[in-house]
């Protein structure tokens, strides 16, 4: 929302609006958001006190963030009449951006806006489901309205065009935690109808995001109610946070997502980061993330050649540096010395004396790097492509306390953020890019 308390800020500190989260935002192949503003210079009519309205340029700075596809389907879209629903859809396309669930007349309004990146197409729609909006009519401007038949022939007509259909959808009662009765029902249905994304804004705050598996299409649907205030000028506990919600897919639908969380604690957006996987996680392009399709490891068999530098635990192959060729990746322990250790801190050992190291080898045992301290011992490690996996323990105890994923460096790993709990680590080609990837499963 660019109305209201945040007209100022919009004039006076433009760039500062989306500065700290335009980055992550540009990141993604597509960036859709719900503006809450109608984008118009007309007076507010609407009966409601709550004058939204915002400068049409202001789409400029939507734009500028890294924002390709704007959805209207809400309840303010038409607070300055029929025609502010015109305005603000000229607004976004004179911004450069696509704007989705409002329209002249009825059929526009439904109309999916589909877009294309990497070869996939992505489809596009944006409902009212509050039933509050100014519903568009066929000779009236405004927005799609909740309808279960119009939706279906929508996302069919969606489905018929694209590989992935993604639905904004609006409405909800307002600072409500969990879904309420009305809008649950209408995602699950969007679901069912072959929904990949339906993603919600309407309650102020942020809801669970869950999973589903609509036995209709047999595809994952990834289900966000409500995402939360990006940019809004509310003073309720809750209203000053929000969710960025990425999706990573391929033709045959979602692979993975994950959640990023943002403030507006001064009015301007800041990103705090993207919280770990709750469930199985799966390292994509140095990203961790959460893994919504089942995934198969590859064989892990490897004969291990003699390695001098103690006794393995566990060691896996692959090819680490990818230049083509494998290495060997082992978690070994060694009798204690001391000048593995920092001054001061000696290492932990087990009940034998032995302290717990990483190592990675080429294939005749020569040792590339060995490490000095590891986060914690390791019982199990997967070598994919230029990355591995680790499955943690304590040192006199091989259940697995946690887990973590890491990118080889060329000396060492950079890791990720550390999963607690249990988990079987391995390798797959989760994005089908002929690499594979470092996944844990079972958390």
């Amino acid at each position: 929302m660019l109305g209201r308390n945040l007209a100022p800020i919009v004039t006076a500190d433009p760039d500062g609006l989306f500065a700290d989260v335009r980055r992550e935002i540009r990141r993604a192949d597509i960036a859709a958001v719900n503006v809450e503003s109608p984008l118009t210079e007309r007076p507010h009519t609407s009966p409601n006190p709550y004058a939204l309205e915002a400068d049409p340029q202001s789409a400029t700075l939507i734009a500028a963030a890294g924002f390709d596809v704007v959805g209207i389907a809400n309840n303010h879209a038409g607070d300055a009449g029929p025609l502010s629903v015109v305005d603000t859809l000229n607004a976004v396309t004179e911004a450069g951006m696509r704007a989705v669930g409002g329209g002249a007349d009825l059929a526009g309004a439904w109309t999916p806006v589909t877009v294309e990146s990497g070869g996939i197409r992505i489809a596009f729609l944006a409902i009212d489901g509050s039933l509050q909006g100014l519903r568009a009519t066929a000779l009236v401007p405004g927005v799609a309205s909740w309808d279960p038949d119009l939706a279906r022939s929508a996302v069919a007509e969606a489905r018929s065009q694209a590989d992935i259909v993604i639905v904004g959808l609006h409405g909800g009662v307002e600072y409500r935690t969990v879904p309420d009765p009305l809008l649950g029902p209408i995602a699950d249905d969007l679901a069912a109808m072959g929904a990949d994304v339906v993603w919600g804004h309407g309650p102020h705050v942020e809801q669970p995001i869950t999973v589903t598996n609509p036995e209709s299409n047999g595809r994952p649907t990834v289900i966000a109610t409500s995402l939360g205030n990006f940019l809004f000028d509310q003073h309720r506990p809750g209203t000053d946070t929000g969710i960025l919600l990425e999706v990573l897919v391929d033709r045959d639908g979602v692979i993975a997502h994950r959640v990023g969380d943002t403030n507006v604690s001064d009015l301007r957006v800041h990103f705090d980061g993207w919280r770990p996987p709750a469930g199985n996680a799966a390292l994509v392009a140095g990203r961790l993330w959460s893994l919504d399709r089942s995934a198969t490891p590859v064989d892990p068999t490897v004969v291990l050649p003699p390695f001098s530098e103690g006794v393995i635990v566990d060691g896996a192959s692959g090819d680490l540096d990818g230049d083509g060729a494998d290495e060997i990746l082992v978690s070994y322990r060694h009798p204690f010395r001391d000048k593995l250790g920092e001054p001061g801190t000696p290492l932990p050992t087990d009940r034998s004396g032995m302290s717990a190291h990483l190592g990675v080898a080429r294939v005749d045992g020569t040792p590339i790097w060995l490490s000095r301290r590891p986060p914690h011992a390791i019982g199990r490690v997967a070598a994919c492509d230029r990355a591995a996996a680790f499955a943690y323990t304590t040192l006199d105890d091989d259940t697995v306390i946690a887990t973590a994923t890491g990118t080889w460096s060329g000396f060492g790993f950079v890791l990720e953020e550390e999963l607690p709990g249990s988990g079987r680590v391995g390798c797959a080609d989760v994005d089908g890019d002929g690499l594979l990837d470092p996944i844990v499963l079972d958390r």
